[in-house]
């Protein structure tokens, strides 16, 4: 099944992916994925990759490909399953990132660094806060409830 067929799968189950990544055009950047339902949008996910078209649709770990085949092993399939089945529909954006440059270095943090901007947008109107950093587990969380959280009493 190609990207076109995953695109219109998705939108017949209430997923709606803009159509520019469909095809072979590979696009860097951003991707937002949103739970809307009638004036209500929330933010469930934000992600960057290198080709947003995979990261959504890719056979393997591709967030909507892994709902619309019921994988529900992973935090965003999981999100999405939860909100369709309260009659949300799920929209998806894209924020494309320039990625030439003369250092890979460079470009990899320009890219990271308008995947955590959105992020932190998002987390501060307390939205989008399942998701963590990458480098961050269970070590970093607990050492963060024993010393930093303010719901601690």
């Amino acid at each position: 099944m190609n990207y076109d067929e995953k695109i219109k799968q998705a939108k017949e189950s209430n997923i709606s992916i803009p159509t520019e990544i469909g095809g072979n055009k590979n696009i860097v950047g951003v991707y937002k994925i949103f739970a809307k339902k009638n004036e209500e949008r929330i933010c469930l996910y934000i992600g960057k990759s290198t080709d947003i078209a995979y990261r959504l649709l890719g056979s393997s770990n591709g967030h909507i490909y892994m709902y619309l085949k019921n994988n529900l092993t992973k935090l965003v399939p999981q999100l999405i399953k939860q909100y369709i089945s309260n009659n949300y529909e799920i929209e998806v954006e894209i924020i494309e990132v320039d990625y030439r440059d003369t250092h890979f270095s460079r470009a990899a943090h320009r890219l990271a660094s308008v995947e955590i901007s959105e992020v932190v947008k998002y987390q501060e109107a307390g939205q989008c806060l399942y998701q963590l950093p990458d480098g961050i587990g269970d070590r970093e969380e607990r050492f963060w409830t024993e010393n930093y959280n303010k719901r601690k009493n």
